[in-house]
């Protein structure tokens, strides 16, 4: 059903001036729709995972969650990775939560728990062999290997974290602004960190097979540190988190189809563009500053000069 609408989509917008390459063929239509809807999710998760500081809680999620992608692709194929990471994720983000209500020893176990996981990853992959290639595409992934069933359930999960954020919206404000008092106000902070680790995973998830487990770090991290450089409100900081992850994806399909004498990594060519993004946002933030301490300056020097006539004129009626 959603690799139906999918494919009616793709030959809407096929004879659409811009979208010539993004709509060419399902293979590339099919990974451009899938990065549209994990910008999103990541736009959500992403602001809170930057508001609760736990950029290395997601860097261990990004780890350790390769033995459930290794073992899904080596027992059930290339389409039981997103379903082998999600059960792997379940034994991940309860480990994880343990970790963070540990308050003397917290990174130390987050830092053990990521280091376990992916070198169990790892030990099980060589337990079939050399897969020094497979290794490779399992932690880089394969973009435009992306099959309708890998996208539907990507989509799926997707969905998910952005339903479980929404619904707990108010309670993760709150204990991204102030934890302390959180249990005064009836939130369980205990529900809402369990909440916030299943949104990472879900994210992580949904992009293992198609961006790579190493890769996805850059939709947890730059979207909300984006939006955190030019936002002053939460709601403001998602609109840039989901604007900067769909500007990087479109940027990132037209780089990895520029003709040059080596072909691009789809993978890295949609990486780069999501941290070329950051700058991006750097680069307005402070036109913004400077056009700011422009004005400011123009209006002091105007009241400055308002004044200095005003003193004159009471001075001459005196």
């Amino acid at each position: 059903m959603l690799a139906q609408l999918v494919e009616s989509l793709r030959k809407v917008l096929e004879p659409i001036p811009g979208f010539d390459f993004i709509a060419s063929a399902p293979y590339i239509f099919r990974p451009f729709c899938l990065l549209i809807v994990l910008s999103i999710a990541s736009g959500i998760v992403g602001v809170f995972v930057n508001l609760r500081c736990a950029e290395f809680n997601a860097e261990a999620i990004v780890h350790g969650i390769f033995p459930g992608i290794v073992v899904g692709a080596l027992y059930g194929g290339i389409d039981q990775i997103i379903p082998g990471a999600a059960i792997c994720s379940v034994f991940l983000v309860a480990a994880l939560v343990w970790a963070s209500r540990s308050t003397r020893i917290n990174e130390s176990i987050i830092a053990t728990v990521l280091t376990t996981f992916f070198a169990l990853g790892v030990v099980i992959s060589l337990k079939k062999g050399d897969m020094s290639g497979q290794l490779e595409a399992l932690m880089f992934g394969r973009l435009l290997d992306v099959t309708d069933e890998r996208m539907t359930q990507a989509m799926w999960i997707c969905l998910f974290a952005i339903i479980v954020l929404l619904a707990t919206w108010k309670q993760q404000i709150i204990v991204a602004f102030d934890r302390a008092s959180a249990p005064l106000m009836g939130v369980h902070t205990l529900f809402v960190d369990i909440v916030l680790n299943v949104g990472i995973a879900a994210v992580v998830v949904s992009a293992s097979s198609a961006v790579g487990v190493l890769l996805v770090i850059g939709y947890l991290i730059i979207p909300g540190a984006s939006a955190r450089l030019v936002s002053r409100t939460v709601g403001r900081m998602v609109a840039v988190g989901i604007f900067v992850g769909i500007a990087g994806v479109v940027l990132g399909m037209y780089v990895m189809n520029l003709e040059l004498d080596h072909p691009i990594s789809p993978q890295a060519a949609i990486a780069l563009s999501m941290c070329a993004m950051f700058v991006v946002v750097l680069i307005v933030r402070w036109l913004f500053q400077v056009i700011s301490s422009i004005v400011f300056a123009h209006k002091t020097h105007t009241s400055g000069t308002d004044m200095h006539v005003l003193a004159k004129s009471c001075k001459g009626r005196e």
